[in-house]
């Protein structure tokens, strides 16, 4: 039998009345499927939240990997240079020699004592990736490169290899010529090129560009 509008108002109250009805009527009208919606939501929102964590995490550690792998390759390409200085450096020095830790020492700490040079600037000069002595190549005077080296070749390099090149040269009868070597150099730092007068040294060729040429 239909309900009538008074029958559907009383069912109202009486389900207002006994709870236990109301949740019995909600169960016949949605079913179980429905009803264990708001429960699989709450369980798939922390699903996700896990796998959200997760996935912070992963992107943690592919950066940590990622600096490891570029200063690995940073680390084997410095040793490249250092190792074989004839190889990259011969269009500029005549029998190029990588200088010691304790001949580079010697060196500043000399002009350190004839008061050529300062503690920072001896700080400055110690971040070099190499000091390479030889006799150059355009007058076979014993000249030093100031060399920084780096996989990207940028204008900070550019300009490190520089500053350090003229610290070097504050010591008296010092050559000192800035050098940037590496795999390829970036437009960053061919634009710093350009108010420069060095060599950079890229993929094993040796090329001199000054200010005016740039």
């Amino acid at each position: 039998m239909a309900f009538t509008v008074n029958e559907f108002r009383d069912l109202l109250e009486i389900l207002r009345t006994k709870p236990e009805w109301k949740e019995e009527l909600r169960r016949e009208l949605l079913g179980e499927e429905i009803l264990s919606l708001p429960g699989l939501i709450r369980d798939l929102t922390k699903v996700v939240e896990e796998m959200n964590k997760r996935l912070y995490r992963v992107e943690q550690d592919v950066a940590v990997l990622k600096t490891d792998v570029a200063a690995l390759k940073g680390d084997s390409l410095e040793r490249k240079y250092r190792e074989r200085p004839f190889v990259y450096f011969r269009r500029i020095l005549r029998k190029p020699k990588i200088l010691t830790d304790s001949e580079l020492d010697d060196l500043l700490s000399a002009a350190l004592a004839d008061g050529a040079l300062t503690e920072e600037d001896i700080e400055e000069i110690s971040r070099l990736d190499a000091v390479v002595r030889g006799r150059r190549i355009s007058d076979d005077r014993v000249a030093y490169l100031a060399v920084e080296i780096s996989t990207k070749i940028d204008d900070h390099d550019v300009e490190r290899a520089v500053r350090r090149a003229r610290l070097l040269e504050k010591i008296p009868g010092v050559i000192a010529i800035p050098v940037v070597a590496g795999e390829a150099l970036t437009s960053e730092g061919a634009e710093a090129m350009k108010q420069a007068t060095a060599w950079t040294v890229t993929d094993g060729h040796a090329v001199e560009v000054t200010a005016s040429s740039a």
